[in-house]
């Protein structure tokens, strides 16, 4: 039985939407070294900056209204966004024509075929790894200057127990070693690694069962 973790007292709120510019720029700062974010967004500093904080605005306004975003109380320091059980096999990342032109524009010709490529995989894995109704972990971050505080741990809890209670199973991707690593501690286990596409950075799918 996975052992909960000794953090301080750390309190966790559902972000409020006039918080969801600040909770974007954590996201973006989060990812900002991610694997799977560097291989679909252009190389150069600048291009690759905005195309990243473009991604994350997205993700977490596609995600907002289902209400299950939580953050730090007081100072944002991080950010867990959910999709609860019954939106889990909902179409997560809905463009319109004007944003999937943007897309392309943030992104550049040379990426957006990988994006589309990269995304689509990993929702194939979705469907296949749980078919049931699940919470599905959309994103977790948490600022560089608070990282290694028990701040992520703390972020995922409210969700986790309520699993427990409700005996829903848990879900979610990483692209780091660190993160299975992380995950591993709050009871996930890995059901797929390897390549989305040949020579992509690695991704390793995760699932919990409720205890």
């Amino acid at each position: 039985m996975v052992q909960p973790m000794n953090t301080k007292t750390i309190n966790i709120v559902s972000l409020k939407n006039w918080q969801l510019n600040e909770a974007t720029d954590i996201l973006t700062d989060g990812f900002n070294n991610d694997p799977v974010f560097r291989y679909v967004t252009p190389e150069e500093d600048t291009a690759g900056a905005i195309a990243l904080r473009w991604l994350c605005e997205k993700f977490l306004h596609s995600v907002s209204p289902y209400q299950h975003i939580y953050t730090t109380d007081e100072k944002l320091k991080g950010v867990a966004a959910w999709v609860p059980p019954e939106h889990s096999h909902n179409d997560l990342l809905p463009l319109s024509d004007t944003e999937l032109e943007q897309l392309k524009q943030n992104l550049g010709s040379s990426k957006i075929e990988r994006f589309m490529s990269v995304f689509t995989a990993f929702e194939e894995k979705h469907e296949r790894d749980v078919p049931e109704p699940h919470w599905y972990l959309y994103a977790l971050a948490v600022s560089s200057a608070y990282q290694g505080q028990g701040i992520g741990s703390s972020l995922i809890q409210p969700i986790l127990k309520q699993a427990d209670k409700d005996s829903v199973p848990c879900y979610l991707f990483t692209s780091t070693e660190s993160g299975v690593r992380f995950y591993r501690r709050h009871g996930f286990e890995v059901t797929w690694m390897g390549e989305t596409l040949a020579g992509s950075p690695y991704i390793w799918t995760m699932k919990r069962e409720p205890k």
